[in-house]
């Protein structure tokens, strides 16, 4: 019989150490914060081999007396906390006093530190948990700690280590961000003796982001005003609408000065940005909040990096109402530029405003036949569209007072026909037409477990659809808006889409997936030959709807050309 027993010390750290130090980059994180907690106005991170070999962290902060180095390598010895109450209010970046100790743990580890009143400074060596005599050390104010030879006395954690080069990414990616979230402090990243980052201080933030991102993105990116609601204060920069990737990697939140990703944050920017992005792409964000920390627990994973909020929801609403504002004042234009690069004559000032986006209202009028474009409502009169005529039956070339527009009809019209659709559905369900015979789609498994999960949807839209024996389904109804040819198409759609069946947190939910897929099967097709009546019909109408330069699934429904960037181009500028 197995009886149970207290483990070791040197085991216990070692367990400890495997939560806390997953990697170099978890040394660099852990270090990092302890030196911005000491105040420091700059630090020097200095890696090896990917941080395998050593990691080393010197800064200029408040520096530690002799007689505190051991109790820094000690395991749940800190300065930041000192009651329960104070767990629960926590205003610095670490407070579990188990990053050095868990450090010290697994690798060889030298402390170095110097108060800025001390006029010498101390050293403490730490191998494998194992301390030595605290000796006389000449240095400069500030702390400086080694960690040499990560995991050399737990080979079976070594070997889960990725190459040096995989780590060296890693830290940079952890450099960076505590850069971005204090550019107060001059941050500086060294590997194998090379520069990787160096970011001076500055007062500007928009200057830490041109540092560490690239001025271009620096500059196209939307501002966040300061906005204070109850639940906290926010600040920050979001990329406009035609600038998205292929992935997340770009969204930065800092939570009272600390660098986390929490899934309320990360939803709240995919709200932001619902409908305004192609499928599958991101955003760029840059996000400082500021919460009570009464609010807000940190202590959910020795790492710090997840968080729990006591007001999630009105954190939720004040990042979704703060960005979508940023991005209806200037983002929301999509300027086409012939080269990535403007001539230095014509480049915009660092931090200058991007063209406004065009004021929009709502008014929404009965659509047309399926196929054509919907007339302007009779209590509106839009100004009139340019000259235009369309391009290879796939685009339209409008001319503007500031350039030339091409624009996509399809697009375009299956925005005014997904935001009449929301209109109408907010009335009630949408008026349907009967089949005197019913239209049967075949069907999988998928489709017919779709089809319980969305049947409500699909009635609000019009459809009357039902299971019709083991494989097929019968629509009795579809809405009158969609052309009969294309109802088991547009059924097929709805049903279909790997994302129907998933949570609906960020993109605008099962009725935006429905409405949408429902109006792209109902507008012009790509690629339609359409007559100048319908072209000027949906010119009349775009300026009339809610984001109007998008369709539902985020595709631009149109691009401008200015004339300075065609004057640019034909070396034409100032000459009139």
């Amino acid at each position: 019989m197995t009886r149970i027993r207290e483990l070791p010390p040197d085991l216990v750290d070692k367990i400890a150490a495997g939560e806390v130090v997953e990697r170099p980059a978890s040394v660099v994180k852990e270090l990092l914060e302890n030196a911005l907690d000491a105040g420091a106005r700059r630090v020097e991170v200095a890696v090896e081999e990917g941080g395998l070999r050593l990691v080393r962290v010197t800064d200029d902060g408040d520096g530690m007396t002799p007689d505190e180095l051991p109790l820094a390598v000690r395991s749940h010895a800190t300065s930041k906390i000192r009651t329960v109450d104070d767990l629960f209010a926590i205003r610095s970046l670490g407070f579990r006093g188990e990053a050095l100790a868990s450090i010290a743990a697994v690798s060889h580890l030298r402390v170095a530190s110097r108060p800025r009143d001390a006029r010498a400074g101390a050293e403490l060596r730490v191998a494998g948990g194992r301390l030595t005599d605290v000796v006389p050390a000449g240095l400069p104010p500030g702390t400086t700690i080694e960690a040499a030879d990560l995991f050399f006395n737990v080979p079976a954690r070594r070997a889960f280590v990725s190459t040096s080069r995989a780590e060296l990414r890693a830290v940079t990616v952890e450099v960076r961000r505590q850069a971005l979230a204090r550019p107060e402090v001059t941050l500086r990243l060294v590997a194998d003796g090379q520069v990787v980052i160096d970011a001076p201080a500055t007062d500007e933030p928009r200057e830490r982001l041109a540092q560490l991102l690239g001025r271009d993105l620096a500059e196209d990116l939307i501002a966040v005003p300061r906005a204070e609601e109850e639940a906290g204060t926010l600040r920050g920069y979001v990329s406009p609408c035609d600038r998205s990737r292929g992935d997340s990697q770009q969204q930065f939140f800092f939570l009272n000065g600390r660098t986390v990703r929490d899934p309320t944050l990360l939803s709240a920017v995919r709200q932001a940005y619902a409908n305004l992005l192609p499928p599958r792409r991101h955003p760029t964000a840059l996000l400082w909040l500021d919460v009570d920390p009464a609010d807000v627990d940190v202590n959910v994973h020795p790492q710090k990096a997840d968080v729990r909020f006591r007001r999630d929801r009105e954190v939720f609403h004040l990042i979704v109402r703060a960005v979508r504002a940023a991005l209806q004042r200037g983002g929301m234009v999509a300027e086409l530029h012939l080269a990535r690069r403007p001539a230095p004559a014509l480049a915009a000032a660092p931090g200058a405003p991007r063209p406004a986006a065009p004021a929009v209202a709502v008014a929404l009028a009965t659509a047309g036949a399926p196929g054509t474009a919907p007339a302007p409502p009779a209590e509106v009169a839009p100004a009139p569209p340019g000259r235009f005529l369309q391009v290879h039956r796939r685009y339209v070339l409008e001319e503007t007072p500031q350039g030339l527009r091409l624009l996509d009809p399809h697009a375009l019209h299956e925005r005014i026909l997904y935001e009449e659709i929301l209109a109408r559905l907010a009335a009630g369900p949408l008026e349907s037409q009967r089949f005197l015979f019913p239209q049967v789609v075949t069907a999988g498994p998928v489709l017919l477990a779709a089809l319980d999960e969305r049947r409500a949807a699909l009635e609000a839209l019009g459809f009357e659809v039902a299971a019709f024996g083991r494989d097929a389904l019968a629509v009795h109804a579809a809405p009158r808006l969609l052309a009969a040819d294309r109802v088991a198409e547009a059924i097929t759609e709805l049903l279909g889409e790997p994302e129907a069946l998933g949570p609906h947190d960020g993109g605008g939910g099962l009725l935006h997936d429905v409405a949408a897929g429902l109006a792209c099967k109902a507008a012009v097709k790509f690629g339609q030959a359409l007559g100048d009546a319908e072209v000027e019909a949906l010119l009349r109408r775009r300026d009339e709807v809610n984001n109007g330069h998008c369709c539902p699934h985020g595709r631009p429904t149109a691009l401008t050309l200015t004339l300075d960037e065609l004057d640019r181009r034909f070396g034409r500028q100032g000459l009139g």
